[in-house]
């Protein structure tokens, strides 16, 4: 496969990325392994081969594909507002939100401020520390393993030594009921 058709596949693919996953995090929906990733761009690179062969003679199909994107283009919010609101209207819109784009120009201004510690050679270097991470993180989990683990012999034991205490001072109050009847009987044969 070409250079030029696997760019174009590339951007295609973030097109529809872009419409599907928007704004959130599209990489935590995506296996970690690599292999995965590049079998599912040859699975993708074959479809789409599959798609253009079969359609390539299809003149009505490539007439659907040219107006596609004009149908992504009259779907974009964007485009209605520009198309169905005035002027008039656009600026009433921009008035009313005043002072939210005011915040959010406070905010945006303020992340520029802390971007220098975002840019911190301290925080480029994480990623050279994941596997460090990662080995702690399991070490931590055998650790609450051990502590649990522990902590339920700990009980055990604790049942254990209140159930023969319990028994022996059950023996102990038998004991002294025991010789309290003998002295009682002892101080009876001696009057």
């Amino acid at each position: 496969m070409a250079d030029h058709e696997l760019d174009s596949l590339e951007s295609r693919l973030d097109f529809i990325e872009n419409i599907v996953f928007g704004n959130s995090e599209k990489d935590a929906f995506y296996p970690r392994d690599k292999q995965s990733a590049v079998e599912c761009l040859d699975k993708l690179a074959n479809i789409h081969e599959k798609i253009s062969t079969s359609t390539k003679n299809k003149k009505r199909i490539s007439e659907i594909y040219r107006k596609s994107k004009d149908l992504q283009k009259y779907l974009d919010p964007a485009y209605t507002d520009e198309m169905t609101m005035s002027e008039e209207a656009k600026e009433e819109v921009i008035l009313a939100e005043e002072e939210f784009l005011r915040d959010q120009a406070k905010h945006l201004e303020n992340m520029e401020e802390l971007k220098p510690a975002l840019d911190s050679e301290h925080l480029k270097a994480t990623p050279l520390f994941t596997e460090k991470f990662e080995a702690l993180s399991q070490i931590q989990i055998k650790q609450q393993d051990q502590t649990s683990n522990l902590t339920e012999e700990a009980r055990k034991m604790l049942a254990t030594y209140n159930n023969i205490i319990t028994l022996v001072s059950r023996q102990f109050v038998q004991w002294d009921e025991i010789l309290t009847g003998m002295e009682a009987k002892r101080l009876k044969s001696q009057d």
